[in-house]
């Protein structure tokens, strides 16, 4: 039964694998903050030394619509749900049209008395890797600025492909006021360096010779350069330096 309220995990609609599921509510959550204060010298108040998303957690809550007296068929549904939130991967609500939420760990409820035709159950979604709900398509230019979506700050990707007809070993790419730097890059001509991210939001940096052949760049940052292209929304500037290279920048915008 297709209900009102829907939750997919990578596109599979928890209302579909049995009618029976009834889904009470839907919690997009909201990212959970670690601050750091320290007591302000002679006199009340403090200050913020430091701040830190550490996790969101989103949740559903569904019911068995199924009389208390038939135990095992509620507790086949039950497992049924169970396997469905175990795939983890991206979660969505029907509400929360374009966004999607990485999830890396999921928290099973207790069946308890299944005899309790009233109970509710509620799976908890965390979010661990990237704690922000994002958008599901990536917002992506070729010019010299991106406008960047979203109500926190997000990470770009960059791929650029060496069109000067030699190799290039020295480059940097800024973007707002995030910049990577490369050296001895032996970035050969036609070779395109990409700086990407995961699924949960790992950083990676490769060199690709072809669309499925690469090799590591990591190592080729050098040590002044941010810990990511960290870039916050509304318009930020985009440069290469160091070589002709063809450039395109993208981003998911983040949400809280």
């Amino acid at each position: 039964m297709i209900l009102s309220r829907r939750a997919a995990l990578n596109g599979n609609q928890l209302d579909q694998e049995d009618s029976r599921i009834v889904i009470r509510f839907l919690d997009p959550g909201a990212p959970q903050e670690q601050i750091t204060t320290a007591d302000l010298m002679g006199g009340s108040g403090s200050r913020i030394t430091g701040q830190h998303v550490k996790s969101l957690d989103a949740t559903v809550g569904w019911a068995v619509d199924i009389p208390k007296k038939q135990l095992a068929a509620r507790q086949t549904v039950f497992d049924k749900v169970n396997k469905w939130a175990l795939q983890k991967g991206w979660l969505t609500f029907g509400h929360k049209s374009g966004k999607r939420l990485w999830v890396d760990k999921v928290v099973l409820p207790s069946a308890g008395d299944l005899f309790d035709w009233t109970k509710d159950f509620q799976i908890t979604f965390r979010a661990l890797g990237v704690p922000f709900w994002q958008d599901s398509e990536a917002t992506t230019s070729s010019s010299g600025s991106i406008t960047v979506p979203g109500t926190e700050t997000t990470v770009c990707d960059v791929t650029m492909a060496n069109a000067s007809g030699s190799t290039i070993n020295t480059l940097t790419v800024t973007v707002g006021s995030s910049s990577f730097s490369f050296t001895n890059l032996g970035l050969a001509n036609g070779e395109t360096l990409s700086i990407g991210h995961e699924n949960d939001g790992t950083l990676f940096i490769r060199i690709y010779t072809s669309d499925v052949l690469y090799r590591s760049a990591m190592d080729k940052r050098s040590g002044g350069s941010a810990d990511d292209l960290y870039v916050e929304p509304g318009a930020n500037t985009i440069t290469v330096t160091g070589g002709t290279v063809t450039t395109t920048v993208s981003c998911y915008g983040r949400y809280a």
